[in-house]
């Protein structure tokens, strides 16, 4: 009992953050959509296909369940042309919480990757991203403060909420800008800017104007060489919205287990910070152009005492096809 009204209190004092998060991944260079339209179709290939999946918070109430699906293929690029073009979609599920609250949300990306010199290492690209969101909750399985009775929540007493509605829907626009480049044969990388809510639409299972807050996004990475089958790959991802801000970084380490063939079998190890919140380890193995990553946040926070240092599992798999695209630099799916 002790500990389920410590849950509450350290939910409630954290409502604001939580109200103005939206859905997001640790493993952000395996969910490039979601990250930055602009990344759409840029990748050492011809498509991509990937999902993700993410449970959380399990030991402390009912489990937040996401999942994602998305596919993306490049278009035009020809070994003389100036620039090429990308496309794709996206699928995503969220479920949290005692209420049951889901949002479902289904995405058109375009992108135009202009190559910036002649040698096509150095590339400007642009992104737009249009989507179709619904929002549900089963308000028969909420409490409110009014349904406390000095002991426990009561729901057979009223909780004089008024005026809701149980779903709605809306339509969202994303903008983007991406620089990739390939320094040379040990080094690349990418530095990634977009905003998410650019037209901020009203958001609220209410009658009211609430309106979700723009929510910027920046990310950079540089995959660096070491040898032959070694390589590594720092990175960081800032995103911010109204009063709740998120820093990931970290770094990914990986082996080929031949290094001589191109589509040589590698496995994946690395380590992850998000800043104030949780570390997480990432392992993986990629095999004939599908790779697999695995990570487990442990929770650090205030929220710790509750949740026992147990934060989220996630799972990401993604198939790039058609390999062999010389002189396209590999993003979002980092090179390492």
């Amino acid at each position: 009992m002790r500990k389920n009204i410590f849950i509450l209190i350290v939910l409630m004092c954290l409502g604001n953050l939580l109200t103005a998060q939206d859905i997001h991944f640790s493993q952000y260079y395996s969910s490039p959509l979601t990250v930055n339209p602009a990344q759409t179709g840029m990748l050492n290939g011809s498509y991509r296909v990937g999902a993700n999946f993410r449970t959380q918070w399990a030991s402390v109430t009912v489990p937040y369940k996401t999942f994602a699906a998305y596919g993306d293929f490049n278009f035009l690029n020809q070994p003389f042309n100036k620039g090429f073009g990308g496309a794709g979609l996206s699928i995503i599920r969220d479920q949290a919480g005692d209420g049951n609250l889901t949002v479902t949300k289904v995405s058109g990306c375009g992108a135009y990757h202009l190559a910036a010199d002649g040698a096509r290492k150095y590339y400007l690209s642009f992104g737009l991203q249009a989507s179709y969101i619904q929002k549900r909750i089963d308000w028969s399985k909420l409490y409110f403060h009014s349904q406390w009775d000095d002991i426990e929540f009561n729901q057979s007493r009223p909780s004089y909420e008024t005026g809701y509605k149980s779903s709605f829907i809306y339509f969202d626009f994303q903008i983007g800008a991406l620089y990739s480049f390939i320094a040379n044969e040990k080094v690349s990388g990418y530095a990634s800017a977009s905003l998410y809510h650019a037209l901020r639409p009203k958001d609220s299972f209410y009658e009211n104007d609430f309106k979700l807050g723009g929510r910027p996004q920046l990310s950079a990475d540089a995959t660096v060489n070491i040898t032959d089958a070694v390589a590594i790959t720092p990175s960081f991802y800032y995103q911010n919205q109204k009063n709740a801000s998120e820093l990931l970084t970290g770094i990914m380490a990986s082996y080929a287990v031949m290094p001589s063939d191109e589509n040589s079998n590698k496995f994946y190890f690395g380590t992850y910070l998000r800043i104030g919140d949780a570390f997480y380890p990432v392992a993986g193995y990629e095999f004939q152009n599908i790779r697999v990553l695995l990570n487990y946040d442990v929770n650090y926070s205030e929220l710790k005492p509750a949740s026992d240092g147990r934060g989220a599992l996630e799972i990401s798999i993604v198939y790039t096809g058609a390999r062999r695209n010389k002189g396209v630099i590999d993003i979002p799916c980092p090179r390492f």
